[in-house]
């Protein structure tokens, strides 16, 4: 009988000795935890892009369990997704960043210092008109503040002091503006997500 469960057990592991089976458990054992630390590790595998649109997604409406039966991920990684989006940037002095975004795609970000009256972009599209500073690679602040106008109605539009009084705003700010409209404009599908760092 145990001949017969030694042999099995050579067939299986290709020895019977105990050291060199204790050996193979703990690499089994190994195996299965970095495995695991794979899988649930994906939810740091996420690229800019993917993290971007969950947000969008997450802000047009989709559920917490929507989106990660879309990833095929634990709503516990699309909670952590949604939060690292509020962690763009180790600069203290870099507190928001935009998002210009193309229906759910991610075309600019735009990590912004006040204090300074710097920013900082990547661009994430190929395609010059979706960019937010078009074929400008290193804007500047005034580019900035040009490219969150552009994304306004026009100072000089009629009834512009109604329009603001709808929106709860005391005067004409682009960046109060954009922060009430997401930056929409008719004729164009592009909008801004403004994120505010979590520290």
């Amino acid at each position: 009988m145990g001949t017969t469960f030694e042999n099995e057990i050579l067939e299986i592991f290709g020895t019977t000795d105990l050291e060199q089976l204790k050996k193979i458990s703990r690499d089994v054992a190994s195996y299965n935890q970095k495995k695991q630390r794979n899988i649930s590790g994906r939810k740091n595998s996420f690229t800019e892009i993917q993290a971007a649109e969950m947000v969008a997604l997450y802000s047009h409406g989709e559920s917490i369990s929507d989106l990660a039966r879309k990833y095929q991920v634990s709503r516990q990684t699309i909670y952590n997704q949604l939060k690292r989006a509020h962690r763009f940037s180790e600069d203290p002095d870099v507190k928001m960043r935009m998002n210009f975004m193309n229906h759910n795609d991610l075309c600019t970000t735009i990590d912004i210092d006040f204090r300074h009256e710097k920013i900082t972009i990547h661009n994430y599209t190929e395609q010059i008109l979706l960019r937010a500073f078009g074929v400008i690679e290193n804007p500047d602040w005034k580019d900035f503040e040009y490219f969150l106008e552009d994304r306004c109605f026009p100072r000089t539009r009629d009834h512009a002091k109604e329009i603001l009084r709808e929106m709860n705003l005391p005067f004409y700010d682009p960046l109060l503006i954009v922060e009430k409209t997401q930056g929409r404009m008719e004729g164009d599908h592009q909008w801004i997500m403004i994120l505010k760092k979590e520290e």
